[in-house]
């Protein structure tokens, strides 16, 4: 089963987007899929995988997803009764839903209030169980990270909201001489307005109500506010001459009518944060030694979830999504005066979740075990987090730990200069997408290491190097040089003297290490050098004082060799010729 699970990627899932609905005879394994069933333009292989928080099973076999599947939404409902489908980006499946689920929201009369189990409602003398619902924002993304969650919402968008109430009208009065009667003479859904931070920006007077929002940027928090308004009759009626034993009117009753009135306001609130990716920029980089390499920068701006180069490369965050049903949504509650009922709802708003499934970003496309990436992530930084801990009914497993990338560093040997011209950001929220200019930062220039060994002994060496560029034999005034285990940084005369604390046995290998070049005022590369140590050759002074020495010790032998020779005629050595004498 896990095996079928991990070969069913998000591409299998957008093939079945275009899949007509099939009817399934697989009965939904739990109560957390709505039971109306797929409709408003998601499929039925689509809507089944839009419900995370059901029942998985782990008893199918490969055989339930291959050979007994019958239609690829079978397979996609078996899929979600084994496991939790996890989407490459933010899907538009949940808005099509939500926006049509919203639509079966029907509101109670004036004695009933409908609402959704987790709403909350607020009393007034006469308006009862009144509450104001926020149903969804379309399009979010809710990302979980350690123990928090943040909905992140789109620039412009739309909030989906509900509101209901009942008018509980006092019973008739009997007290002595005074009766009452009471009636309503009218009530209404005054307005229902969207604020932002404080400022309503759309309303309209609906128990659904879609209200518009747009530009919006930092982390607002959306309010839905609904006014309600009601207004009794209260006919009162006093008998002037009260016989309080027979409890009867023995004179005339004096009547007044009094129009009671109340307004009950009732908010909802969702904090949220802006995924604008209108902000993201970045610049490109050529290299002097190597005309085929270029390297990026690309600052997203934002939480992101790729970036594309080119039509079949890109760079994927760390952000895989699921989507689940929205809490305090399974059971509809109708409320009147004498009580409440309950059941299932069919109004169930799904929500997007964004958790980390990897560490760090990686690259897709093109790569195989064969060939090499066209792209490579040089470095990514940002701040570190922990991983969230997902509800025991989510069958994902996201990271421990993971870093949220505010920038990254792309290098590429094979792909034109020109694919990094204009790359694309992609934010979490469904459709925040920004194509970004990258300027020519600059060139990474090529650099040439000269190392020297200005002594050797025993007991180390000392090692001089010199750092220039290439091309103007200026010096290079940043950047470190390293010979074995030893590192010296360059001085402003591009120059470094390391003290090796052995001496090297004939060669001594340095290499010059630029820094990096996406965060480096003035961009090098790095190089290498091999430099011999020198014979180690006696001084003029110590020649002739060897050849002194060397005098000194053989004048007197051989003057005593020659003295013995003489004084045997010759015969000891031939040294001498006595035939002369």
């Amino acid at each position: 089963m896990i095996v079928v699970v991990l070969l069913v990627t998000s591409s299998l899932a957008i093939g079945l987007m275009g899949t007509a609905a099939a009817t399934s005879s697989d009965a939904s394994s739990s109560t957390a899929l709505p039971e109306d069933g797929s409709d408003y333009g998601v499929n039925e292989s689509r809507f089944q995988l839009l419900w995370s928080e059901d029942t998985d099973q782990e008893n199918l076999s490969s055989a339930d997803f291959t050979e007994n599947a019958s239609s690829p939404a079978v397979f996609s409902q078996r899929l979600s009764r084994s496991t939790d489908y996890l989407f490459d980006e933010p899907v538009e499946d949940v808005e099509r839903w939500n926006s049509g689920d919203f639509g079966d929201y029907a509101a109670g009369d004036e004695d009933t209030s409908v609402h959704p189990e987790a709403a909350a409602l607020e009393d007034g003398r006469f308006i009862k169980d009144a509450h104001a619902t926020i149903f969804t924002v379309n399009p979010s993304t809710v990302l979980q990270s350690g123990n928090e969650s943040t909905t992140y919402i789109a620039p412009e968008g739309e909030v989906l909201a509900i509101s209901d109430y009942r008018v509980e009208v006092p019973d008739d009065g009997k007290s002595g001489s005074v009766r009452e009667e009471w009636s309503l003479e009218e009530t209404a859904l005054e307005s229902v307005a969207l604020q932002v931070d404080g400022q309503t920006i759309d309303s309209n007077t609906s128990h659904r109500s879609t209200l518009e929002y747009s530009d919006l940027s930092g982390a607002p928090t959306l309010t839905v506010e609904a006014e309600i308004s009601a207004q009794l009759r209260q006919e009162e009626r006093t008998c002037d001459e009260y016989n309080q034993s027979t409890d009867s009117c023995e004179g005339s009753w004096e009547t007044a009518i009094n129009h009671p009135s109340e307004q009950l306001t009732v908010t909802d609130s969702l904090e949220t944060a802006v995924n604008r990716v209108d902000t993201a920029d970045g610049n490109q980089t050529a290299f002097e030694t190597d005309d085929n390499r270029t390297g990026a920068v690309v600052h997203p701006g934002t939480v992101w979830s790729d970036i594309d180069i080119d039509d079949e490369t890109r760079v994927r965050g760390n952000w895989r999504f699921y989507s689940a049903g929205a809490d305090g949504w399974h059971t509809m509650v109708s409320r009147t005066e004498s009580g409440a009922t309950r059941e299932n709802s069919t109004v169930r708003p799904a929500q997007l979740y964004a958790v980390a499934m990897q560490a760090e970003p990686d690259v897709s496309g093109g790569a195989t075990d064969t060939v090499e990436p066209a792209l490579e992530i040089e470095a990514a930084w940002g701040s570190e987090h922990e991983g969230p801990s997902l509800d025991a009914e989510i069958d994902v497993t996201p990271v421990d730990q993971y870093v949220n990338t505010t920038s990254v560093a792309l290098q590429s040997e094979s792909l034109p200069a020109g694919s990094f011209d204009s790359v694309t950001v992609h934010g979490i929220v469904r459709g925040q997408s920004q194509s970004v200019s990258l300027e020519n930062e600059g060139t990474v220039h090529e650099t040439n290491l000269d190392l020297t060994v200005l002594e050797a002994n025993s007991s180390g060496a000392i090692v001089e190097a010199a750092v220039t560029e290439t091309a103007t034999g200026e010096p290079v005034t940043t950047g470190r040089v390293e010979v074995g285990n030893q590192s010296a940084s360059v001085n402003a005369s591009g120059m470094a003297r390391l003290h090796l604390e052995e001496r090297p046995s004939l060669l001594v290998d340095g290499t010059y290490v630029a820094a990096d070049w996406w965060d480096a005022e003035t961009m090098y590369a790095a190089a290498e050098d091999r430099a011999k140590i020198p014979p180690k050759y006696p001084k003029f002074a110590q020649l002739v004082q060897l050849a002194l020495v060397t005098l000194l010790w053989f004048l007197p032998v051989s003057l005593a060799v020659y003295g013995f020779d003489y004084l045997s005629d010759g015969t000891f050595l031939g040294l001498t010729d006595n035939n002369d004498r």
